[in-house]
């Protein structure tokens, strides 16, 4: 009889670790929320991290080729955002700092792993203005 027990415990114990190992996150990997919002997620990081270089209202905005954008539809028109296509849109190339033309983005330095899941995740989501 112990035997029989100690033998499901041991089934029980392997059937209980497999069942854990599908839902692990990999280390490092952030988890950010569904239905990620312009307003409350995204604006205040391209605010923080992006509006001062990149913002043709300010005082002396940098106005090369590429720099200012009047509106985050302008970077759609442009093709630097895919709606649906986080991984295709050089933006996430920039923020990740694996741009081909070493144009990585904030040149300050990157932005941090949630930031980034979260522009990412907005992205996937479809680049809702919501």
């Amino acid at each position: 009889m112990k035997n029989l027990i100690k033998l499901f415990s041991v089934f029980f114990m392997v059937l209980l670790l497999a069942a854990c190992d599908n839902d692990k996150v990999e280390p490092g990997d952030p988890v950010v929320k569904d239905n990620v919002s312009l307003e409350l997620d995204i604006q205040p990081i391209l605010t923080a991290k992006c509006a001062t270089c990149h913002n043709p209202t300010e005082v002396e905005p940098d106005f090369r080729e590429g720099m200012a954008y009047a509106s985050f539809e302008e970077l759609i028109d442009l093709g630097d955002v895919i709606p649906g296509d986080a991984e295709g849109s050089e933006l996430v190339e920039m923020l990740e700092f694996r741009s081909e033309d070493g144009n990585n983005m904030p040149p300050a330095g990157p932005l941090t792993p949630t930031e980034i899941a979260l522009i990412k995740k907005w992205i996937d989501e479809g680049v809702k203005d919501n």
